[in-house]
């Protein structure tokens, strides 16, 4: 399968959206972020950056895995322990650091950690997506199969039971509901379409100046969760097609088929994203410590300029050292 460049694209700016501006505030103007904490735009922005992330998530692994009969099923464990591998240590090692810097309790962080804070409250802040994927992750096999029609049924059938549970049972996050919706979309639909529209690109464009829309309208009148939620999941697609309109410009490629120079930075931000956004508070409170500048703008200069190119280099080598002593480990086997 050839690499999807447009979802590295929307890898990277979702995180850097999340990363360098939504929390970044917080550290440099709590009084601002407050503000922008309870604005809808907010609000919306970023369950579509974060949507999108998830999206992409079932999209690429709905088309490279399909499980089912003799052959299929034998793919589920090496599935399960390539995800658990994955994520798991450098999630724990996050979850321990963000507890021992007081971001989280100790009781939020234990629900993140066994993974039952989609279900359960205190939820680690931040680091609550992690479990949220992982559950995700959890119910591929059940709905990745060769035939449409079962991943079509079971991916509705399980929102349905998900959603029901959650009407009777009121502390399932929304978040779980909301991000495991985005993920059976692309986990169903990616052996069957593609989302790009290629003859009727007025579709994608139609998409965006809605999603816009929709943020307008929330400068004049409240809007309530239904329209928030709507809009959030409108945006997931707004972004993509936006996320494939640049990637188109930015990833260049040679009569060789090779990437551009610029196209191959934007793949190891990529890279790098996951570890980047479960490790960037502990990044945030480092710099703090090395230095805590009282002007605002010159404290996110230093953060935005300095803190966080360094957290993308580190966050890139984390996980490729990481990576290479999984796969060091595995070949000793």
């Amino acid at each position: 399968m050839n690499r999807d460049l447009r979802f590295d694209f929307a890898r990277m700016l979702c995180m850097s959206l999340i990363v360098c501006f939504v929390h970044l505030w917080a550290y440099i103007h709590p009084e601002v972020t407050s503000a922008i904490y309870v604005h809808p735009v907010f609000d919306i922005l970023t369950n579509s950056c974060l949507g999108l992330f998830t999206f992409a998530s079932g999209y690429l692994l709905g088309d490279k895995y399909s499980f089912g009969g003799k052959n299929g099923n034998s793919k589920i464990w090496p599935f399960y322990k390539k995800r658990v591998l994955r994520i798991i240590p450098l999630f724990l090692l996050a979850a321990l650091a963000l507890y021992l810097i007081g971001f989280n309790s100790a009781r939020a962080t234990l629900n993140g950690v066994i993974c039952i804070s989609p279900f359960v409250k205190p939820r680690p802040m931040t680091l609550w997506y992690i479990p949220v994927i992982l559950w995700c992750y959890f119910i591929t096999p059940l709905i990745s199969r060769k035939n449409f029609a079962w991943r079509l049924i079971s991916g509705v059938g399980l929102l349905l039971a998900v959603w029901l549970i959650r009407h009777f049972v009121n502390s399932i996050d929304w978040r779980f509901l909301f991000n495991m919706l985005l993920y059976l979309v692309g986990l169903v639909s990616a052996p069957y379409f593609n989302w790009k529209f290629e003859n009727r690109s007025w579709i994608k464009w139609l998409v965006v100046v809605i999603f816009i829309g929709l943020l307008s309208v929330t400068f004049f009148k409240s809007p309530n969760v239904l329209f928030k939620r709507t809009s959030a999941f409108i945006g997931v697609f707004a972004l993509l097609f936006v996320c494939e309109y640049i990637a188109n410009l930015v990833f260049h490629r040679s009569a060789s088929g090779e990437v551009s120079p610029m196209g191959k930075i934007i793949i190891n931000v990529s890279y790098a994203s996951m570890a980047c956004y479960m490790f960037h508070r502990l990044f945030f409170w480092a710099g703090e410590m090395i230095w805590n500048p009282a002007t605002v703008w010159v404290k996110w200069l230093y953060m935005a300029g300095v803190v966080f190119p360094v957290m993308l280099v580190l966050s890139y080598y984390i996980q490729k050292g990481y990576d290479s002593i999984i796969e060091k480990t595995a070949k000793k086997k």
